[in-house]
């Protein structure tokens, strides 16, 4: 049986998209207990190479064999903590503190936080890490990457794979690093696969592949490379072969149709090495080690803990999550609903002028000896019956003057009394019938508004008739008069849900109050995957063995905690401070308005999933928020869409579910009831429906 190799790559293609070749049929061996340094200009694939070999990224065809596995089968550690990944980029949390970023990877990998203790101590002296307070982000370029190397090495991996590790550092301590590498493969038999830029580095490795053009041009000690090539240095030796390589490129594109081009030492090596070596799967050696294995619930507390330290250290985050909740809700009760106020509107009054600046208020008197009632200066009494806080006089003493302030915007409207309004009115009134139609004209109370405002216009054209219809009434009243007299003969009793007086702020706090929690929570989590992987945490936590979906479910439950606080502070502030009633159940409020804030938690995570960047994501999220907002019944009932808008409105996911609330709030109904439980039922389905579409984006992510 052959001996097993730590690496071996064989006939390995990869591509990015559908034609961007990133290698091609690359063969590559790594031997245990070695140093192997994959050298090569950037862009050759060298990253690209690790990535399958860790199993974050997968081959188009060939295989990958890794400590006697493929990388993600059972048992073979890899992802896990057999293997100790650095990454080219730093792809540490940057509100971790240098202890954080350890204790973090250790904990995934499966330490023992005492464990942790003694190797942070160690790794801080050898590679003279920063205080073990200091934030990531406040650390410079080459502390950062070193805490990045030493949070690969904390839990002695068997095999250690560093992407460009000593970039940027100091050539004593790179020789301190190596130095260590050495010691460790020797008496350890930890197998190193290293990539680096400085090729002289790499004379200090056992083995070293040069790769280029997606092609391993050769596989070799540094020594035998220098004796082959007769070269004084690594660099000299590959920019031969690069030289070679394009000649053999150029002789083969001239002798198209013709014999194929000889193949170079290089490849010819490779290809009979690969012949002679028999992939070998060692069974007994490689089965399913319980020290391969890390409890779920430790890598779940690591996943945790954090999230948590990530948003406690968020200073912004924390403002947005207590203040922005109160500051919308209560933007909202305070400046939506309220009666308009200081209007203003013009007054020709022809029969009284400008009834002495509100002194005089009308005359209605009966006369017991002719039976008859008698008006006088009637005008003013109506004029009387509502006060400034409807709606300001101003008295002109001609129409066009008052006309012309209406259409210049400093007034909301005019009312015209006839010169004998008061003489017309009591003729309409004495022979209701037999009246002449010029008194009937006479009596009018002539009102044209400014309805360019329709709320402006409209309250002011019910408020002007409520005015008219207890002034009406309490002049029948004054003549002896049955008050009914007065009314139209069309009568509204009390309504059956709701009250009379309902305002319109009533009518949108429901769906506003889920619209808010539900982009509260939207926003939250619309970010948080995309900056996972920006990054770099991400892969490099499924490197270690963490899976997609605790990792989902990990940032899940701890924006649920958030989302619980937003909906928690929303409903303290609309109950209790800003005195919104419920004829309901608190309890169905609350499991509705919770909902709510869970599937908007869920639409951000699906965002965050398939958008691969920030500035999408937030065009996505802000984008989706006016049709909600539109079409979800805030502003207008769904009832006055046409058809097919309706039913696209009712299929939204905060629509039903605030009929549903305001089903609570004002009628009363309670959990059983179809109009209630219909909303809860809406939400569980987006949820379910939000929560899958996150899994089989992750999954197409991943693939």
């Amino acid at each position: 049986m052959v001996q097993q190799e730590a690496v071996v790559v064989r006939n390995a293609v990869k591509y990015y998209g559908a034609d961007k070749l990133v290698f091609d049929g690359l063969n590559m061996t790594v031997s245990r207990g070695s140093i192997y340094g994959l050298l090569g200009p950037s862009g050759c694939g060298k990253t690209t190479l690790l990535s399958c070999v860790v199993g974050v990224r997968r081959l188009n065809s060939g295989e990958v064999w890794v400590l006697g596995g493929n990388p993600g089968s059972k048992g073979s550690g890899i992802p896990g903590p057999r293997v100790g990944y650095m990454p080219q980029e730093i792809s540490l949390v940057g509100e971790f503190t240098m202890s954080d970023a350890l204790y973090y990877f250790g904990r995934i990998n499966g330490l023992e936080d005492e464990e942790i203790d003694t190797r942070q101590g160690f790794l801080s002296e050898l590679l003279q890490l920063p205080p073990s307070n200091r934030l990531v982000k406040n650390m410079s370029g080459g502390q950062q990457r070193r805490v990045s190397f030493a949070a690969a090495l904390i839990h002695r991996p068997e095999l250690l794979i560093l992407d460009e590790p000593t970039v940027g550092l100091d050539p004593i301590l790179r020789e301190n690093i190596w130095d260590y590498m050495i010691r460790i493969t020797q008496e350890e038999g930890v197998t190193i696969l290293i990539t680096t830029h400085y090729i002289e580095e790499a004379k200090d490795a056992d083995k070293i592949g040069l790769i280029r053009c997606g092609r391993l041009l050769t596989e070799s000690s540094p020594e035998q490379l220098l004796d082959r090539f007769q070269c004084s240095s690594l660099e000299e030796a590959f920019l031969i072969m690069s030289q070679t390589q394009e000649n053999i490129a150029v002789t083969s594109i001239t002798k198209a149709y013709g014999s194929k081009a000889e193949d170079t030492e290089s490849d010819v090596s490779c290809r009979d090495k690969c012949r002679r070596t028999k992939l070998v799967k060692d069974e007994a050696a490689y089965k399913t080690n319980a020290k391969y294995k890390v409890s779920r619930l430790k890598t779940f507390n690591a996943l945790m803990k954090k999230n948590m330290i990530q948003f406690l250290r968020y200073y912004s985050g924390l403002v947005f999550a207590f203040i922005f909740p109160i500051l919308q809700i209560s933007t909202f009760f305070a400046a939506i609903g309220d009666n308009p106020k200081n209007l203003t509107i013009a007054i020709v009054n022809d029969e009284a002028g400008n009834c002495n600046y509100g002194s005089n208020f009308g005359n209605v008197w009966y006369d017991k000896e002719d039976f008859m009632c008698h008006f006088g200066n009637l005008s003013c009494k109506f004029l009387h019956s509502f006060d400034d806080s409807l709606v300001i006089k101003k008295y002109y003493d001609n129409f066009s003057d008052a006309m012309t302030g209406v259409h210049n915007g400093s007034h909301v409207g005019m009312i015209y009394f006839n010169q004998n309004f008061s003489e017309a009115m009591q003729e309409r009134v004495e022979y209701f019938i037999n009246v002449e139609e010029a008194n009937i004209l006479a009596s009018e109370i002539k009102v044209d508004l400014d309805m360019s405002s329709i709320a402006i216009g409209s309250y002011l054209q019910r408020e002007l008739y409520d005015s008219f219809d207890e002034f009406f009434k309490d002049t029948m009243k004054i003549c002896g008069f049955s008050q009914r007299f007065a009314s139209l003969p069309i009568r509204f009793e009390d309504p059956i849900y709701g009250s009379k007086d309902i305002t319109y702020k009533r009518f949108m706090a429901p769906s506003l109050i889920l619209i808010l929690v539900f982009f509260l929570a939207t926003t939250l989590s619309t970010a948080l995957i995309i900056t996972d992987r920006s990054e770099g945490v991400w892969n490099r936590s499924l490197v270690q063995g963490v899976g997609t979906v605790e990792i989902l479910l990990a940032h899940v439950l701890t924006q649920i905690i958030l989302v619980f606080i937003h909906s928690t502070l929303i409903m303290c502030f609309s109950f209790l401070v800003w005195n919104l009633k419920t004829k309901g159940s608190i309890f169905d409020v609350i499991c509705i308005v919770y909902l709510s804030g869970f599937s908007g938690l869920m639409w951000g995570f699906l965002i965050s999933v398939m958008c691969t960047n920030h500035t999408v994501a937030h065009y996505i999220s802000t984008g989706s928020f006016m049709p909600i907002v539109l079409l979800g019944g805030c502003l207008w009932p769904v009832e006055g869409s046409p058809e097919i808008v309706r039913w696209i409105s009712y299929a939204l996911p905060t629509t039903v579910p605030a009929i549903s609330l305001r089903a609570v709030i004002e009628k009363g109904l309670s959990m059983h009831e179809l109009e209630v439980y219909s909303g809860v039922l809406v939400e569980l389905a987006w949820i379910i429906l939000l929560f899958l579409g996150c899994l089989s984006g992750l999954k197409f992510k991943s693939s």
